[in-house]
């Protein structure tokens, strides 16, 4: 993992991270709320009280808690309050202690759990969000449906491994969650943090974790992060309960530690005794979240990896959903010029949690998805639809010798791509940060690209684009990197949004809870098949769903690599890396349908 895949990671996996950062007011709030803002933005409150103790999870494991109380003067409010819950008791607090005091100043109480395995929780992390992860979270919201500073209604936030518990223990429904608001987060996790279409998105070990502990991998605040002293728990004044915690709990397994490299989706864990790539995929359960009535605020960008599927769980579960051209912890990438971006996060999940938690008649709406659009006009950035997606129809570009073509080709021959390595944006792409501002045409050069003819007028691409690939190779097995660019008059070439998959992946099913505007490759064991060397196969794959305008004057260019750098995302079948061959006749008509509106009136020339 790079440098700065690590460092994006940390700095979102312990909680509540900059998805709750405030930010300037924009066109954004009206979109959500057309009425005022709900009471209780202001401070209510003047102080924090903070208590500690352990409570009995289902299986009787301890966990650490603490609850963050309002106070005025000193004095502890005695009126029962609604309940926020997460799971960053350990964490930084110089980051999270700001975000529990706005929220509990504005009349809430905030609970912070322990995960079992970390901290000072008792029991053993056994995996990234995994069942006892879920069923501890119910633990805990049960537990305080019958406190009595509780009015029994609970809320949950968080971002990044802190969202996606929330989609889990959604699925368990909780009778007094009432409202969530995952941030960075997809409840299709398998396909959004450990492959992409059979293409590993993040480095991990050949096995799974099997429960030795590997030097340094007790006592972290959450699993991936360095060990760090466990919060102490006030309840435990000698610190005996802390002592044995940590004598008797095992190990903390790494990050993403249950799945292993170039698992198949249903590959079974020994450890666990399951199938991690099912069994710890909120998706799965889609069915209960759907049942549960759990109001569902997502935060999300469009350079993050989760954004198809917070897309597709809006489809299935309702709520609203909000996507502005942010990084993974929802916050602008560092040299762009997107303006009217920013946005008080904060100040929206308040809103949504005072209207599902406390009844307040503050306009919120709760179904939608409200979105920016890169390079739209000012004061236009961002749109609200009912769903997604956004143009019905796609607009198909077929690959011809060199070019994007509109005309379905009667003749062609295969392009041939011999393996080279090509570094994405300099070698620092990741998906949880997939925008870069640099010229793509260091890249594109080593690249197979066709490039369409200048627009004549602006067209806007709001959608989720899918790629049409007919390939073959000189090796059973491939991996296809694709990247659709901004080709400005001057050549210069700019990231617009990418897709990937592995060629023995190709398998497309219609996944269990309906086709939606999503291509899944299955990756069922009993789907992988290699390629025979030589004969063509048609390789259908996503790019991310994203909102631009194309000015017009520009070209729209599709540039394809089978090497982006990165050793353990090699396909294994691949030897040293395949030449592949890009079919272009009637036949095997490649193209790329791309979700695109001709409107030059929305859009900036």
């Amino acid at each position: 993992m790079s440098l700065r895949t690590t460092a994006i990671v940390a700095s979102c996996l312990a909680g509540v991270s900059a998805a709750l950062a405030g930010g300037s007011a924009t066109a954004l709030e009206t979109a959500v709320a057309s009425a005022p803002a709900a009471s209780g933005q202001t401070p209510a409150y003047d102080g924090v009280e903070e208590t500690s103790l352990y409570i009995r999870s289902y299986d009787g494991t301890r966990l650490a808690v603490s609850i963050y109380r309002p106070t005025i003067g000193g004095q502890v409010e005695q009126q029962r309050l609604p309940v926020i819950v997460t799971q960053d008791r350990s964490s930084d607090p110089e980051r999270f202690d700001p975000i529990r005091k706005y929220f509990v100043t504005r009349g809430y109480i905030v609970v912070s759990q322990d995960r079992r395995g970390t901290g000072a929780s008792f029991g053993t992390q056994a995996g990234f969000v995994n069942d006892a992860d879920r069923r501890d979270a119910k633990a805990v919201i049960d537990w305080l449906a019958r406190q009595d500073f509780s009015t029994g209604k609970a809320g949950a936030m968080g971002c990044s491994n802190q969202g996606i518990w929330q989609y889990g223990v959604a699925a368990l429904q909780p009778a007094s969650l009432k409202a969530i608001a995952p941030a960075c987060a997809s409840p299709m996790f398998f396909d959004h943090a450990v492959t992409r279409n059979g293409v590993p998105i993040f480095p991990a070990k050949p096995a799974p974790y099997d429960g030795t502990c590997p030097e340094g991998t007790r006592g972290g605040a959450a699993p991936g992060l360095p060990p760090s002293p466990p919060k102490p728990v006030q309840s435990d004044s000698d610190g005996s309960l802390l002592t044995e915690a940590l004598a008797t709990r095992g190990c903390t397994a790494p990050m993403l530690g249950q799945y292993w490299l170039n698992m198949p989706r249903d590959g079974g864990n020994g450890f666990t005794g399951g199938h991690p790539g099912v069994d710890d995929t909120p998706m799965t359960r889609w069915r209960n979240i759907a049942a549960s009535n759990i109001a569902i605020l997502q935060l999300g960008g469009w350079y993050d990896a989760a954004v198809a599927g917070q897309i597709e769980a809006q489809r299935l579960f309702g709520g609203r959903v909000v996507m502005g051209p942010w990084f993974h912890g929802n916050h602008v990438p560092e040299g762009s010029a997107f303006p009217n971006a920013e946005f008080d996060l904060k100040a929206l999940t308040l809103r949504w949690f005072d209207h599902f938690l406390k009844g307040a008649d503050n306009g919120v709406n709760a179904d939608g998805i409200t979105y920016y659009t890169m390079n739209a006009p000012a004061g236009d950035e961002w749109r609200t639809v009912e769903s997604w997606p956004v143009v019905a129809s796609n607009s198909a570009l077929f690959l011809a010798d060199g070019a994007l073509v509109s005309r379905r080709p009667q003749r062609g021959t295969p392009a041939e791509y011999a393996p080279r390595t090509v570094l994405w944006f300099d070698g620092k792409y990741t998906p949880l940060a997939h925008w870069w501002p640099g010229d793509m045409g260091a890249a594109d050069a080593k690249s197979l690209v066709h490039t369409g003819a200048p627009l004549v007028e602006a067209v806007e691409m709001t959608g989720t684009p899918v790629a049409h690939l007919w390939i073959s190779a000189d090796k059973p097995d491939t991996n296809v990197f694709a990247v659709i660019e901004d080709v400005a008059p001057d050549g210069s070439a700019y990231y617009v949004t990418d897709g990937m998959a592995r060629a023995s992946w190709r398998r497309l099913r219609t996944p269990d809870w309906g086709q939606g505007d999503l291509r899944w490759l299955s990756g069922l064991e009993q789907d992988i098949a290699p390629l025979q060397p030589g004969v063509p196969a048609e390789l259908t794959f996503d790019f991310f769903p994203i909102s631009y305008v194309f000015r017009a004057g520009h070209r729209i260019r599709l540039s394809i690599a089978t090497d982006v750098g990165n050793a353990y995302q090699a396909a294994p079948l691949a030897g040293n890396g395949a030449t592949i061959s890009i079919w272009r006749d009637a036949q095997h008509p490649s193209r790329l349908d791309l979700p695109l509106k001709r409107n030059g009136g929305r859009a900036t020339d």
